[in-house]
């Protein structure tokens, strides 16, 4: 460890598996209040689908390394978001979850 970077008794970094567990409750609690909003005549703002697109991009990326229950969680958490674009008018994105090279879109990358 490095000078002056020592650790106090309880302040162990969060491991792997706490990470997941806290990014799956933020992925679940986002999708929650989208799914109980949902209006149909109210679509979602532009940067809440750039952000959601994010979301599915790391559920992407985090299924893929996972494995057994926690890869399906992931997946399913997609498939959830998904619908959640898909009622806004959006485009999907488990294809390119799914692929080995995502297709990278312009306009999402610029921001």
């Amino acid at each position: 460890m490095a000078p002056g970077k020592s650790a106090t008794a309880g302040s162990d970094a969060p491991n792997l598996w706490q990470q997941y567990a806290r990014f799956h409750e933020a992925c679940v609690a986002v999708l929650d209040r989208i799914e109980q909003c949902a209006d149909p005549h109210i679509p979602l703002a532009q940067n809440e689908c750039a952000e959601l697109r994010i979301m599915a991009l790391n559920l992407g990326a985090l299924g893929r390394v996972l494995h057994g229950k926690r890869a399906r969680d992931m997946r399913q958490l997609a498939a959830r978001l998904d619908r959640a674009l898909a009622g806004c008018n959006q485009q999907t994105v488990a294809p390119a979850l799914d692929s080995e090279t995502p297709e990278r879109d312009p306009a999402v990358l610029a921001g």
